[in-house]
């Protein structure tokens, strides 16, 4: 009994492990897995329009990817941005914590000129979209 206490307090706060240290059970990770994914999919709900065109004439355009990575036991949220204004384009991408509501990277780049690239993960910089994603990878992949 107390076992199974100590397990569902460990489910409720996320926890990969069981009471006695020993690793998560592939039912654990589901659960934990599908919380992240349904925490994502109510942030994103609460906080962005998938489409809009504002009264000035900017089109938005927002989507998400979630990723729950046992090794960190976070759970991650991938913010995609796509802006059109005039003809030019500019992209964002935003990694965060969505526990912890802690950002983790950031990457912003535009055809406008002259050109602009901003982009970091971790406090680690780099120079384009290609080297974000593969910093980005260990909070987005197992």
């Amino acid at each position: 009994m107390r076992a199974n206490v100590a397990l569902l307090i460990g489910l409720l706060c996320g926890v990969p492990t069981l009471a006695n240290g020993q690793n998560a059970t592939a039912t654990e990770r589901y659960l934990l897995q599908e919380r992240c994914g349904k925490q994502a999919a109510a942030a994103f709900a609460k906080d962005y329009v998938a489409n809009e065109t504002t009264k000035d004439g900017q089109h938005r355009t927002f989507n998400y990817e979630n990723h729950y990575s046992q090794k960190l036991n976070k759970c991650f949220f991938l913010e995609v941005g796509v802006f059109i204004e005039k003809g030019k384009w500019s992209k964002q991408l935003r990694l965060f914590d969505l526990n912890e509501n802690k950002e983790y990277g950031n990457y912003y780049d535009s055809d406008a000129s002259p050109t602009y690239v901003f982009c970091v993960v971790n406090e680690m910089r780099c120079s384009s979209e290609k080297e974000w994603r593969q910093l980005a990878k260990p909070y987005l992949e197992d």
